[in-house]
């Protein structure tokens, strides 16, 4: 029989219909049969790559079982280790003075949530802060801070302590006359951007601190950290308050800043009384005093 014949034609059909009756059996031509074989082998070959493949699905379901077993186990083990570095860091941070208030649960929570992922030694520090001052006074530290400081970078926690060594009362930064920023005492603009995105400073270059002015007097009160008082005769009559300059930190940075509690830097200092001295002020230093709190 020739290659290509349609059997399941009529007329093919009815040729074996009359040889089967003729030879007393059914007749199934060669090429049907060479089908029929072939699609039971067909049949019979899936049918056990199907058991194969549900073989290999079930050996590659254990091993991935396996490997996510051991996975979520190593990763619970760093974590236990993140969280032990950061409890024993604590201790050195903790006063002998400290509140019988107890530490809000809901926070204690949040903080080693968020305290188990950090790896890095130097924010370790920075979580360890965090942990022994609200022991010692519950409430120092918000939920929205740790949030904050939960997706900071070792750099940002860098350049953000060169910035409290900046500030006054761990609230801001006074600004020199005529400069964007603090070069010269290394934080720079784009250092200044970094702190905003992450959180810890007000955007904004020209805010502002508004001082009073007392008549005859001019204005005094304490501005620049441990060190720096002044005040400024009235120049002009009716003025009651002069504008200064500054770089804020928002609530985030501020209970962040008082925790790291930064020495203030002397030649940043140095180089505002110099500022202030020539356009007026007149200042005097009092190294021993505590950090006070702006007007």
């Amino acid at each position: 029989m020739e290659s290509g014949v349609d059997f399941g034609s009529k007329a093919i059909a009815k040729l074996i219909d009359v040889i089967s009756k003729g030879i007393g059996t059914y007749y199934k031509p060669k090429a049907i049969r060479k089908e029929a074989e072939a699609e039971a082998y067909k049949i019979e070959t899936i049918a056990r790559a199907e058991a194969k493949a549900t073989l290999i699905r079930g050996e590659a379901e254990i091993e991935l079982l396996t490997r996510a077993k051991e996975r979520i186990y190593n990763q619970e083990v760093r974590r236990q280790e993140n969280l032990e570095s950061v409890a024993e860091k604590s201790l050195k941070y903790l006063p002998n003075e400290i509140s019988d208030r107890p530490v809000d649960p809901d926070w204690r929570t949040r903080f080693f949530n968020k305290a188990q992922d950090i790896s890095v030694e130097e924010m370790q520090e920075m979580w360890a802060r965090i942990l022994a001052g609200e022991v010692a006074k519950p409430g120092s530290i918000s939920a929205r801070t740790l949030e904050v400081v939960s997706n900071l970078s070792a750099v940002e926690a860098q350049k953000f302590q060169i910035a409290c060594s900046l500030s006054s009362s761990h609230q801001l930064i006074w600004k020199l006359r005529n400069r964007g920023a603090f070069e010269e005492f290394g934080l720079t603009y784009g250092d200044l951007m970094l702190l905003r995105e992450a959180g810890l400073v007000h955007a904004g270059d020209n805010l502002i601190r508004l001082a009073p002015v007392i008549p005859n007097i001019g204005s005094a009160f304490q501005v620049i950290g441990v060190d720096l008082y002044q005040n400024k005769n009235v120049k002009h009559p009716g003025q009651t308050k002069y504008k200064l300059k500054q770089v804020a930190f928002t609530r985030a940075g501020q209970e962040l800043c008082k925790l790291i509690d930064t020495p203030l830097n002397a030649t940043y200092r140095d180089a505002l009384i110099k500022a202030w001295q020539a356009e007026g002020y007149k200042v005097s230093k009092f190294p021993n005093a505590p950090r006070p709190t702006p007007m």
